[in-house]
């Protein structure tokens, strides 16, 4: 049975659904035929509600009444210098979150659960680092990250609940509207004719373009229960790494315009100078590779950008 035809007719919820990557996610499964809903913390139309994700009683309504039988947690706090900030918080926000749609699918006996997670949690491990390596993360938001994974394998191991956990690199793409994240805020700054700001520069990453991203979803979701043998996490990342100075530079190019990186000084502490992943398990095991190259993606979101300024 193929993506499509697995998919089709189910019931499927996405939490955060209007964010970056789950709007994105909820179009193309639309376009599979999926039966599509939603959750959102400031906005409620047609199947998209508006409800506290920290509240189980609201979460656990929605999974029954919906009759909800594919569960994408993608909701939650996504940005490290926010876990900075807000510690508390953070913890708070992606734990209980998790906890609510886990105790729910237990309880309502979900065909599947995908809990997004990041590469991030892997510290400064070595890289690239593969699902088998022990996560050693240090600032607040990747250390909630890996309770959120601990938690999950908890429930999957417990309840036998068919989860999967996919830890992204960096995702980028047209309708990122975090202009907290570089690619964006980069692309703003070039596209109103300013020098981008850069502070230190070699830090090494690796960026996976949105749609890459989104086939990894779906990937998981359409696993056969074999995918997990092996442990039910899983790494995706695209193998454009790349130091952020090299990549503001290319976002430059990309622009064709006469502009330079204006270096500043640093305000972040601690920063891993090399952070990616492997991929290998993914490739072998879900059949999975990444179709869009960096130059390539940066080109289609810089031209995405360019038309929402040109409104």
């Amino acid at each position: 049975m193929n993506q499509a035809q697995y998919l089709k007719n189910k019931n499927v919820l996405i939490t955060g659904m209007t964010g970056f990557i789950g709007s994105r996610l909820a179009m193309k499964l639309s376009r599979m035929g999926a039966n599509v809903f939603g959750t959102s913390r400031t906005y409620e139309k047609n199947n998209i509600y508006r409800l506290d994700i920290q509240s189980f009683d609201e979460v656990n309504q929605l999974i029954k009444d919906k009759k909800i039988d594919i569960c994408f947690h993608l909701a939650g706090e996504a940005i490290v210098e926010a876990g900075q900030k807000d510690p508390y918080g953070t913890f708070d926000s992606n734990i209980s979150s998790t906890l609510n749609i886990l105790e729910s699918a237990r309880q309502n006996k979900l065909k599947k659960v995908v809990i997004s997670s990041t590469a991030h949690v892997y510290g400064d491990h070595t890289p690239p680092c593969s699902e088998i390596d022990i996560p050693q993360p240090s600032r607040p938001y990747e250390t909630s990250k890996l309770c959120i994974d601990l938690i999950a394998q908890s429930y999957a191991k417990t309840y036998d609940l068919p989860i999967f956990i996919p830890r992204f690199v960096n995702i980028y793409g047209p309708g990122d509207k975090n202009l907290n994240r570089l690619i964006p805020a980069t692309i703003r700054t070039v596209i109103m004719g300013k020098n981008p700001k850069m502070w230190g520069g070699g830090a090494i990453r690796d960026y996976l373009y949105i749609d890459d991203a989104v086939s990894a979803l779906i990937h998981l979701a359409s696993a056969n229960s074999k995918a997990s043998k092996n442990g039910i996490i899983f790494n995706f990342g695209a193998d454009n790494r790349i130091s952020v100075e090299e990549l503001i530079g290319k976002i430059i190019s990309t622009s064709e315009k006469e502009l330079k990186i204006d270096k500043v000084p640093s305000s972040r502490k601690d920063e891993i100078l090399r952070q990616y992943v492997s991929w290998k398990k993914a490739k072998e095991t879900l059949e999975w590779s990444p179709k869009t190259n960096l130059d390539k993606g940066l080109k289609l979101t810089y031209n995405w950008y360019k038309k929402q300024q040109d409104k």
